[in-house]
C-alpha cells in the first residue's frame, strides 16, 4: 500500500539526476569505455577474418609452424569475448547514464555510430597486422586443383573486410545523422507548439503490444503501438498512431490521453503530440519520432 503514484515516483526519481555533473562526467566515462570495447571487438572480429583467412589458403599446405599470435596474449576470444560484452554492458550504462542526466527527454543517436565506427577502427587495425598466407610451402598430396582457383577472396581479404566494416559504420552514421535532423526538427516543433499550439483530451482506442523472442522463444516486452482517438477545435474526429517504448507503463484502451497540436493544421502528423501522463514535461510528449 502507498500513498504515492508510483508512475509519479518514477518520473521523479529519474528527473532529479537531471542536469547533475557528475552524472555527465560518468556517462562520459561510459562512452569512452564503449568505445574502448569496441575497437577491442574489431581487432577480435579482424583475428577471427584472418583465422578463416588462413584456413581457407593454407588448408592445401604442409604447415609445421603455428600461426603467430595477433597482439601479444590478447587472443582472438579474448578480444570477442571481452569486447562484446564489456561493448554492451558499457553501452547499457552510458545509455541510462545519459538518460538520466537530460531528465528523460529523448537523446540524439550517438552511442551507435560511435560503437560501429570504433568496431571498424578494430577491424582495419587488425587487418594492417595479419601474416602473410603460407602458399610457398609444400602441397599436401591431392590438394593441388582445391588451392589452385578460388583463392582470390582470401588473398585480398586484408582489404575488402575492412573495406566491408567500413561501410557498415559509414551506413549507420548516415542513418543517424537523418535520424538526429528529424529528432531536433520534432524537439523544435514541439517546443513551438507548447507555446502557441492547443491541448485537447484523448482517447486510446487500441493497444498493440510489441514484443521480442529469444533464442528460447521467450517473448518481452519492448513497447507499444497506441491509436489516440481526438477531436480538433471544429469538432473534426481524428486518429493518430504512436510508439511508447516505456514498458513499464503501456496504457489500455480507453486510458487518459492529452493531445498537442498546432490547430492551423490539425491534420500534419508531425505536429501531432501525444502524452499519456498528467502533469507532462516536454520530454513525455510523443511525436513521429519514437
Amino acid at each position: 500500500m502507498s500513498t504515492i503514484d508510483p508512475s509519479a515516483a518514477r518520473r521523479l526519481k529519474r528527473q532529479q539526476y537531471a542536469g547533475r555533473p557528475g552524472v555527465l562526467i560518468a556517462a562520459v566515462i561510459a562512452t569512452a569505455a564503449q568505445v574502448g570495447f569496441a575497437v577491442a571487438t574489431g581487432l577480435g572480429i579482424g583475428a577471427f577474418a584472418e583465422t578463416m583467412r588462413h584456413t581457407f589458403l593454407d588448408a592445401g599446405y604442409d604447415i609445421t609452424e603455428p600461426w603467430p599470435r595477433f597482439f601479444g596474449p590478447a587472443t582472438m576470444g579474448i578480444l570477442l569475448a571481452a569486447g562484446a560484452v564489456g561493448l554492451c554492458v558499457s553501452g547499457l550504462i552510458a545509455a541510462t547514464l545519459i538518460d538520466r542526466y537530460r531528465g528523460g527527454e529523448k537523446t540524439i543517436a550517438l552511442l551507435s555510430p560511435l560503437a560501429f565506427s570504433a568496431t571498424a577502427a578494430g577491424v582495419v587495425i587488425s587487418s594492417r597486422n595479419w601474416a602473410e598466407p603460407t602458399l610457398e610451402e609444400p602441397l599436401l598430396p591431392g590438394m593441388e586443383e582445391s588451392v589452385a582457383g578460388g583463392n582470390w577472396i582470401g588473398e585480398n581479404a586484408q582489404y575488402w573486410v575492412p573495406a566491408l566494416a567500413v561501410l557498415v559504420a559509414v551506413l549507420v552514421v548516415l542513418w543517424s545523422i537523418r535520424y538526429n535532423r528529424r529528432l531536433r526538427s520534432q524537439i523544435t516543433e514541439r517546443t513551438r507548439l507548447l507555446e502557441s499550439g492547443r491541448q485537447v483530451p484523448g482517447a486510446i482506442t487500441s493497444v498493440t503490444i510489441r514484443t521480442t523472442s529469444d533464442e528460447q522463444g521467450r517473448k518481452s516486452v519492448t513497447g507499444a503501438d497506441l491509436v489516440i482517438k481526438f477531436s480538433d477545435l471544429q469538432g473534426t474526429e481524428r486518429w493518430v498512431t504512436r510508439r511508447t517504448s516505456n514498458r513499464s507503463e503501456i496504457p489500455g484502451v480507453g486510458g487518459f490521453a492529452t493531445v498537442l497540436f498546432d490547430p492551423l493544421k490539425p491534420g500534419a502528423d508531425e505536429s501531432i503530440f501525444v502524452t499519456f501522463q498528467s502533469d507532462p514535461a516536454p520530454g513525455d510528449w510523443i511525436g513521429t519520432v519514437a
